[in-house]
């Protein structure tokens, strides 16, 4: 198996108007074809491919209720025949719906349990399937890995095939770190004059901001890239309305006005943080006049369906 082959995930101008001249453009890896499309879909791709080449035939990964890791990595499981363990970090819940439902719709095996021992779980399901005579694979949560922040740096590839555009500023929803380190070291190498501006949707500026150099660390040392790549990484907390899958009235109006706008959809835990973040820079003109301005959208529809 190779990575696969798959068609560009689209790019084009928004049609925003403003009168600082800004010019808005959109990735739309919400679309990635995978159902429920995102970045996590990108990322399993890269993961899964490691997984075969290294022989094994099971997984083990973990993510919260509604993980948008967890959806896409069963239904790549289900794609390439593994078995596949994940583990929610929640109690159960009565009512299915967004990615939990698919995730039961795929008659994956999960595992509940509390955060705290979700380290212990998983180890404890590698062993479970040990047994059972399977050689399983761990995956971080959110897919942060080598391979994860791989895939990123390569769509920073395919987006120069498609355009040649020069971007001041690329904004994005950050998470476990992978994606923005992905992104910010493809940006480095492909793009050097460009900023990744990355928006927590959980973490505190210190905390995120320390994962996302150690993943750069580790891709640049793998590499053999410049030292000169853990420059310039930022890492904004102010608009993560509270944390995890936190919202307000603020962001739910949001979501309506770039629904209805531009017929793009935003959801709650991830893109719309991402969003307020850049539309604060923008309607308070902090970024210099006719900057060329990029939304890497990650997805997250199924979280939206699931409120």
């Amino acid at each position: 198996m190779k990575y696969r082959d798959y068609k560009m995930t689209p790019f084009y101008k928004l049609r925003y108007e403003n009168v600082n001249g800004y010019n808005l453009f959109i990735k739309r890896d919400d679309l990635y074809p995978i159902i429920g499309g995102g970045n996590k879909g990108r990322k399993l791709d890269y993961i899964l491919l490691d997984c075969l080449n290294k022989g094994c035939d099971a997984v083990v990964t973990c993510g919260g209720i509604q993980s948008n890791h967890n959806r896409a990595t069963a239904i790549k499981c289900k794609e390439l025949g593994l078995e596949c363990t994940i583990i929610i970090h929640s109690n159960p819940i009565k009512k299915l719906s967004g990615n939990l439902k698919i995730l039961e719709l795929l008659g994956v095996n999960i595992v509940y349990c509390s955060l705290k021992n979700i380290s212990s779980i998983m180890d404890n399901e590698m062993k479970i399937l040990e047994k059972k005579g399977f050689k399983p694979y761990y995956i971080w949560g959110g897919g942060h890995s080598y391979e994860g922040t791989l895939a990123y740096f390569n769509a920073v590839k395919e987006l120069r095939k498609q355009t040649e555009v020069n971007f001041d500023i690329v904004f994005l929803a950050s998470g476990t770190g992978a994606t923005q380190a992905g992104l910010h070291c493809g940006f480095k190498y492909y793009y050097p004059n460009t900023n990744v501006y990355g928006i927590s949707v959980a973490r505190k500026k210190e905390k995120g901001k320390i994962e996302i150099i150690k993943t750069i660390q580790h891709f640049i040392s793998q590499n053999k890239l410049d030292n000169s790549y853990l420059e310039d990484v930022i890492f904004d907390d102010r608009f993560n309305c509270g944390g995890y899958e936190k919202t307000n009235i603020e962001q739910l109006n949001l979501i309506k006005h770039v629904a209805q706008k531009y017929g793009v959809i935003l959801d709650p835990t991830y893109t719309s943080k991402a969003w307020m973040g850049m539309n604060y820079f923008m309607k308070n003109n902090i970024l210099p006049a006719n900057s060329n301005i990029l939304f890497w959208h990650t997805g997250g529809l199924l979280n939206l369906m699931a409120q």
